[in-house]
């Protein structure tokens, strides 16, 4: 007679009888005595070889009991078998204490998972999104992401390199066309993104008018390092300025004329004397310049410091000259000599050429 096994209707595999859950994928055979012969039958005889040669043998005997029995539509009633190759040093089930041989992923009474299918911290990775950061900076993907690149043709391997070339000569030719140079407007961009400023030269500095500059005092000397005698004019009487209207400010100017076109960008201006001058507080330190240029006409504020200050200034175009006026002052000693107030250094910073 053949050895009765509990086959699973899921996975097909062979469990000992007597078995609740399936060893190999834990799934609940269902497996009852006392179902009826209505119920889908979930074991099966399987013959042993013994049987099997003896039926071969002889064919008109028939083959067992349970043969009968199944031909007349009845099922047959097995007692339940322990799990062969059980032992008493079997780990026990956790759950229900039922001994299970180390091999068995399922216990057989209760279904219980005795090892883990995946491990916990796989689980608990796979359950945390990556963000498209981790996902770009992760080594695998990028592995992956080269080998695929690597598997493309080459036309697919370029495309997008062609593509940016293409672009690139698209927005030149479209420069030129506009009448713009398109060098210098990629110069110019590389250096805004970098924020690269160097100071404009050669520049031309005067007073306006030259009668205006205070004696003792050289305007040329404002491009050079701070000294003590670069520029300075009377602050009073002020007068009203026609490149800024309804502003009023020293009859003395400072020019700037440059050498060739220049967009200026900023300025860099110590106003009043150097702080170890003793003359420094006697006079009218500047609080306001106002800048004119194409019609235009800027005001920019200052510390009452004697350190270098930069004062952003962007005239949008390139212009030839600028003028700087001096538009409102911190007070001085009301018993100076003189009514003075003084540039020590004023310089011109522009993009790279």
């Amino acid at each position: 007679m053949g050895t009765i096994e509990d086959v699973c209707t899921a996975c097909g595999e062979r469990n000992p009888a007597g078995s609740a859950f399936c060893l190999y994928c834990g799934v609940y055979l269902g497996w009852d005595e006392a179902s009826t012969a209505d119920q889908p039958a979930t074991r099966q005889a399987v013959p042993s070889a013994e049987t099997s040669a003896y039926s071969s043998q002889n064919p008109t005997q028939p083959q067992s009991v349970q043969g009968q029995l199944a031909a007349q539509g009845q099922q047959p009633t097995v007692q339940a078998q322990p799990v062969a190759g059980w032992r008493s040093s079997d780990p026990p089930c956790p759950q229900c204490g039922q001994p299970n041989a180390v091999t068995l992923r399922f216990c057989s009474k209760c279904g219980t998972a005795l090892r883990p299918t995946q491990p916990v911290s796989q689980v608990q990775r796979a359950a945390v999104p990556q963000t498209w950061w981790q996902r770009f900076r992760d080594p695998t993907d990028r592995r992956a992401r080269r080998e695929y690149r690597r598997s493309l043709p080459p036309l697919y391997r370029w495309r997008r390199v062609i593509i940016a070339v293409g672009l690139l000569v698209a927005v030149l030719v479209l420069l030129s066309l506009i009448g713009k140079d398109p060098v210098g407007w990629a110069k110019d961009k590389f250096y805004a993104v970098r924020g690269t400023l160097v100071v404009a030269d050669p520049v031309d500095y005067a007073g306006s008018p030259p009668e205006s500059v205070a004696k003792g005092y050289d305007p040329a000397a404002l491009g050079s390092a701070a000294v003590d005698d670069a520029w300075a004019t009377a602050w009073t009487p002020l007068a009203p300025l026609d490149g800024c209207p309804g502003k009023a400010a020293a009859k003395g100017l400072v020019s700037l004329t440059f050498k060739d076109p220049v967009r200026v960008r900023r300025l860099d201006v110590r106003a009043g004397l150097p702080a170890d001058n003793a003359k420094r507080t006697l006079q009218f330190r500047p609080s306001v310049l106002l800048v004119m240029y194409e019609g235009r006409c800027s005001e920019l504020q200052l510390k009452d410091i004697s350190d270098l200050q930069q004062l952003k200034l962007d005239t949008g175009v390139p212009v030839k000259q600028l003028l700087v006026a001096v538009g409102a002052t911190y007070p001085g000693r009301t018993d100076a000599a003189e009514n003075l107030t003084a540039l020590t250094s004023l310089a011109v910073l522009s993009r790279p050429r």
